[in-house]
């Protein structure tokens, strides 16, 4: 067997067995459809199927006693990809030579060797896809022991048209009675209830029209069940599903495949009694040809030489690729290429080439409607014909070719073609309308459905790397235009996968380390880029957030009771330097701070700094390092920026842990100086301009007090401000202090507390009894001009009038501006 397109076993096999025309049809009484319990194994609990040749790798693969096999190892040929399909099965098909070896839980360790926890085989050229119940032999790893290779669907087969053999059907478990029937060796089933057992013939009735709306794989799957039926060959979990070949097509084939199994499935009926053919027993072995264990047989193809064609003297060979040289529409409604056409309507698209071509595979043309025209006939001739149904919502103003998908189409030269130049545009204009007219009302979701590995009617539990896939159903067919998405309640994101032209969507939603649900719902639906045909957005209003059943959603350890520490902290910014600098208003530093752990984040946690500033979170939840931005605004300040306090209520590890902050860090590393002060508020007897450092200078002292006639004639006109008034004019130490007359810096309450006259003494200045301050008392006022340095003041703290006019008369005595 060297192609997938070539059903396997021999004719006789009941897998190729038509029903007979006499046969007996018997009501089953299958459940009604709930969008979710009829559907197709793909993605999960299916095989990957491929086919190796003599030139693959040989893998030697182990696998213990089971299924009337010795264990032990046995070498395979298999292509590099050969591997388990997703999902914990692992199932897998390896076609070598004329055996289709099937694999249960089967894993690589190697590019030679993998293992597998059960094995069987079967010849597909005499076989019948059958094991043998005396002796006991498997031919394949389903649970009536029959190679999951036969009732397959596989894609190949489908591309030519048609299933043209039974197919096999794994039922709800709840379905499937005690026993094996038929050809079945064993058996898994066990349900009272069961309406069929496993090994069971079932069939769609002749005469039983097709149900309307199927996709065109769900039509041939209609096809062959109502002419060859399905056999039961395994049980599942709430679930009835066909089987298709998990290495092949597409999310959206099977999306709808999976809606089309809703009303074929339960048509199927219960087939006995007819004029027998084909195999009917299991006696004629698992395998018609029994390799080694160890070693199977190997086909080796003859050697042979191609005859060698020599072309006549003068004749050079043919390298011209052939060209497109027009393109042109036609079909019921278009006229000239003109015309418009509505859903369900075919338009034939004709492809003129510039010499006769040979096709092999199946070529398409994409459309700019998203439409595609598939092939279907020409080959042999310069003409080609393709064939485009038009799908609910697959609009456009003038259809064109966005691409051509042509590379089985070559010239009888072997020549590939040449797509430059080619016309992409048919001639008139072709309208693509599946709008329905005057429809201006918003759809609506009616249902959503969560099924998965892990899930059995929408309930079970699913942790950290599992997937959900969540079914959104609407009242009305749906286009999509972006990635809708649904935010879960769990934290997590359902992403948009598929289902557009139809009425449901699919989204799949991959559980994430530390997020939790105790019972998964929408929390909102992003569904922007979704409409009915007419174009109108979905109205979400009343639409249903829980899907049926309870999933549970736990990402976290189990066990953990252990609270999440701060490793460190870090600083960085624009203007900072392995975490040191000086920033200011306006500046923004990043405080990142790392945990020994992941940790999640439920809230806006935020830092508190001595600057007196805060860092707000903004981002990092998911992994072991938070971050937080402070901005700096003006009147903060700080020698070298930490954490005063960490305010992290909401963060906690995966299993829910709160942060232990004892023993935290503080300081990040370096030194990171806040500077973002304004000039200190003075309280100003006169609200004049502060003086420069030139300026604050203290006045000379005044002259004793004279008396007598000649105190006029000593005291000059052009003295030096007399002390009162450089003291603002008041007597009481401290109250006020005069720059040059130009500023006056009041102090209030500036008398010491708790001293006396007595203490005091004579107040330095003019002789009254006042409280002095204390040594540097002043000075301690003075350091309220933030940005002076008066650090050589030394104020007595007890004199007389000649002591303080010495100290106001030092030229050290100056208010020097600080340096930025």
């Amino acid at each position: 067997m060297t192609s997938l397109e070539t059903r396997p076993f021999t004719a006789s096999s009941s897998w190729n067995t038509p029903l007979a025309s006499d046969a007996t049809f018997t009501k089953l009484g299958w459940p009604s459809s709930t969008g979710y319990n009829y559907s197709v194994a793909w993605d999960g609990y299916s095989p990957s199927v491929y086919v190796a040749s003599a030139s693959d790798p040989l893998v030697q693969v182990t696998y213990p006693a089971g299924w009337g096999y010795p264990g032990g190892t046995i070498s395979v040929h298999m292509p590099a990809a050969a591997n388990g399909a997703a999902g914990t099965d692992g199932e897998l098909v390896v076609i070598d030579g004329d055996i289709a070896y099937n694999f249960w839980q089967f894993k690589r360790t190697s590019t030679t060797t993998a293992s597998a926890v059960s094995m069987a085989y079967e010849n597909i050229v005499t076989g019948d896809g059958w094991g043998s119940s005396s002796p006991f032999l498997a031919a394949g790893i389903t649970a009536v022991g029959a190679s999951q290779l036969g009732g397959l669907i596989v894609q190949d087969e489908v591309k030519d048209g048609s299933i043209d053999h039974a197919l096999q059907l794994v039922v709800d478990g709840t379905l499937v009675k005690a026993g094996a029937v038929g050809q079945a060796i064993s058996s898994d089933g066990g349900s009272a209830s069961g309406i069929v057992k496993e090994g069971q013939l079932l069939g769609i009735p002749p005469g039983t029209p097709m149900p309307a709306g199927l996709s065109p794989l769900g039509q041939q799957v209609f096809k062959a069940m109502q002419q060859y039926g399905a056999y039961v060959v395994d049980v599942a979990g709430g679930v009835t599903n066909v089987r298709a070949q998990a290495n092949a097509f597409d999310d959206a084939t099977m999306t709808q495949l999976w809606h089309d199994m809703g009303s074929i499935t339960p048509l199927l009926q219960g087939v006995s009694g007819g004029t027998p053919s084909g195999n009917t027993g299991g006696s004629s072995g698992g395998n018609g040809t029994n390799p080694p264990v160890t070693t199977p047989p190997v086909v080796t193809p003859p050697v042979t030489t191609p005859p060698v064609t020599t072309p006549p003297t003068g004749t050079s060979p043919d390298t011209t690729k052939p060209t497109v040289q027009w393109v042109a529409a036609n079909g019921p409604g278009v006229t000239n290429g003109t015309g418009t056409v509505h859903a369900g309507d075919t338009v034939r698209l004709t492809l003129k080439f510039s010499e006769a071509v040979n096709v092999s595979g199946t070529p398409t043309l994409s459309l700019n409607d998203k439409g595609t025209a598939k092939y279907v006939s020409g080959a042999g001739t310069d003409t080609l014909q393709f064939e485009y149904k038009v799908a609910a919502g697959q609009n456009t103003a003038d259809l064109a070719i966005s691409a051509y998908n042509l590379s089985g189409v070559k010239d009888k030269a072997g020549n590939a073609l040449s797509l430059s130049g080619a016309p992409y545009q048919p001639a008139g204009t072709l309208v693509v309308d599946t709008k329905a007219a005057g429809d201006t009302t918003a759809p609506k979701v009616q249902w959503i459905a969560a099924t998965g590995s892990k899930l059995t009617n929408s309930s079970g539990t699913v942790g950290a790397g599992d997937t959900v896939r969540l079914s959104v159903n609407f009242n009305e067919v749906m286009t999509v235009d972006g990635t809708p998405t649904l935010s879960l309640n769990s934290k997590g994101t359902a992403k948009y996968v598929g289902g557009a032209g139809t009425s449901t969507l699919q989204f799949d939603y991959k559980v994430q380390a530390g997020e939790k649900a105790s019972d998964l719902e929408v929390s909102s639906y992003n569904l922007n880029g979704v409409k009915d045909q007419a174009g109108n957005a979905v109205n979400v209003s009343g639409a249903p957030h829980q899907p049926a059943g309870t999933l549970v959603v736990n990402a976290v350890a189990a066990g953990d009771t252990t609270a999440p520490k701060v490793q460190w902290i870090a600083a960085t910014g624009s203007k900072l330097t392995n975490s040191s600098g000086t920033v200011g208003v306006g500046d923004i530093v990043r405080l990142s701070v790392n945990f020994n752990e992941v940790v999640t984040v439920n809230g806006t946690p935020t830092l508190s700094l001595n600057s007196k500033g805060t860092a707000k979170y903004v981002g990092g939840a998911g992994t072991s390092t938070l971050q937080f931005d402070y901005k700096v605004q003006a009147g903060e300040k700080a020698a070298d920026l930490e954490v005063s306090s960490y305010n992290l209520n909401g963060v906690r590890d995966r299993a829910g842990n709160a942060v232990n902050v004892a023993g935290a860090p503080h300081q990040p590393a370096g030194t990171l100086a806040v500077s973002a002060t304004t000039a200190a508020t003075v309280a100003a007897s006169q609200p004049t301009t502060l003086a420069s450092a030139t300026d604050l200078v203290a006045p000379a002292a005044p002259a004793p007090a004279a008396t007598g006639p000649d105190t006029a004639a000593t005291s000059p006109a052009a003295a030096p401000t007399p002390w009162s008034d450089w003291f603002g004019g008041h007597a009481a130490w401290g109250g006020d202090f005069s720059f040059g007359n130009r500023r006056t810096v009041g102090y209030p309450g500036a008398a010491e507390s708790g001293a006396s006259a007595s203490d005091a003494g004579v107040n330095a200045f003019d002789g009254a009894a006042t409280a002095a301050p204390a040594q540097s008392s002043a000075m301690s006022r003075l350091a309220l001009l933030d940005q002076y340095a008066a650090s050589s003041f030394a104020i007595p703290a007890t004199g007389t009038t000649a002591q303080a006019q010495d100290w106001l008369n030092n030229t050290a005595q100056t208010l020097a501006k600080a340096q930025a």
